[in-house]
């Protein structure tokens, strides 16, 4: 957490900054994972070995960028300007593009589609353990490129031709924002990995709990939906824990004490927020705490 938030605050500095910072800490791998850089401009931006797994670069000028045997894993690229950016060796299994993304000058010979985990050959500077595509050789000009629009012309006409189907509502992990992504573990759907850390502790003190889901309640402007974080069930007793992350800004403070007292009011007596970098670092402590509060608000 700390080089992530230290390395996203260098570059909000400007790609000047960055690039000379990249120059001065060659051996420094640089952390960006998750970063929101929805419209950022990393024009000509160093980002070479970058990790910029689950980052939001959406509506992004990358133009000119470098990204060699950067790992792109799971970041969305809606309508990002790759114009003369450098993709080789870059891992993109399962970003997110659609037809708005510009390719078409992508200097690219090869990438990696496949693996989570991956280890830095400094003799080589490949990517290891990983997917090679082509499996030999290299791209052509242009080929990565017109290999990527066939594949999002199919990935559109199938979502075109597919019928909606009944009984697909689901109110876990709902998707608010398009932008914003999201994770999972064990088959939920969670706004963060701090939350899910957060879930690995309840899981480990064998705590009902239910993540992310909507609530149907009462509200002064009558029924409607709401969401916790975290509802947990502990000893018979209901709280909310809250992990305080990017998504609870200064601005949605009044809104979310809103909503806090709008559970209280349906008898969920303890509503708690905790800060991301403690709830990450330190999971089970904050589990913990939370559990103690809970005997305290309901003895």
């Amino acid at each position: 957490m700390a080089n992530y938030e230290q390395h996203l605050g260098i570059l909000q500095q400007g790609v000047e900054v960055w690039n000379d910072w990249r120059r001065n800490n060659p051996d420094v791998k640089a952390d960006l994972s998750e970063a929101n850089l929805i419209g950022a401009n990393l024009s000509r931006a160093n980002l070479i070995f970058a990790n910029l797994i689950g980052a939001n670069l959406s509506n992004a000028d990358l133009s000119h960028a470098d990204l060699g045997l950067a790992i792109l894993y799971e970041s969305k690229i809606i309508a990002t300007n790759f114009d003369n950016a450098t993709l080789t060796g870059a891992c993109i299994k399962d970003w997110s593009i659609n037809s708005e993304t510009k390719l078409d000058k992508v200097v690219c010979e090869y990438v990696y589609v496949s693996g989570e985990n991956y280890v830095y050959s400094e003799d080589t500077m490949k990517l290891e353990g990983t997917e090679r595509r082509p499996l030999e050789g290299i791209f052509l000009p242009g080929e990565f490129a017109s290999l990527y629009k066939k594949i999002i012309e199919n990935s559109d006409l199938i979502l075109r031709k597919s019928p909606e189907t009944p009984n697909t509502a689901n109110n876990q992990g709902v998707q608010f924002n398009p932008n914003n992504k999201t994770h999972t573990w064990e088959s939920l759907r969670f706004r963060s990995k701090t939350e899910i850390k957060i879930a690995e502790a309840l899981d480990r003190a064998g705590t009902l709990f239910l993540p992310n889901c909507l609530a149907r309640l009462n509200t002064p402007n009558g029924r409607a939906n709401k969401e916790a974080d975290l509802l947990i069930c502990y000893n018979g007793k209901w709280g909310i824990l809250e992990v305080d992350g990017p998504h609870h800004t200064p601005e949605r403070r009044v809104e979310e004490q809103e909503r806090e007292r709008i559970f209280k009011r349906q008898g969920i007596k303890v509503v708690e927020r905790f800060d991301s970098s403690r709830c990450y670092e330190n999971p089970d402590e904050v589990v913990q705490e939370f559990f103690k509060m809970l005997e305290i608000g309901y003895s």
